[in-house]
């Protein structure tokens, strides 16, 4: 499978407050989160389809849109700086 048409899997967030050297980085396994969010997606699948139908909304181009959304997160990088500390999330 290739790397373009996955979601972020992983996380590295690193935290520097004031004062400290170096800081400390933490890496979060995002692909155990995509794991436990599939089974509620399946569920809520039928009510997605129902709701389609409802509001005259293309079902497969909605779910497409979100899939994309969600490939393209990988390469984000957030940087939040404060006086006292910095933070910044890299998704992988």
């Amino acid at each position: 499978m290739k790397a373009e048409i996955l979601p972020p899997l992983t996380a590295t967030l690193h935290v520097k407050p004031a004062g400290w050297r170096t800081g400390f980085r933490l890496w979060l396994p995002l692909f155990l989160l995509w794991l436990l969010l599939l089974p509620l997606v399946i569920l809520v699948l039928p009510f997605l389809f129902v709701a389609a139908v409802i509001f005259r909304i293309k079902l497969w181009r909605a779910l497409a849109g979100a899939g994309g959304l969600l490939v393209a997160l990988r390469g984000t990088r957030v940087e939040v700086e404060k006086t006292d500390t910095n933070v910044s999330i890299d998704l992988h």
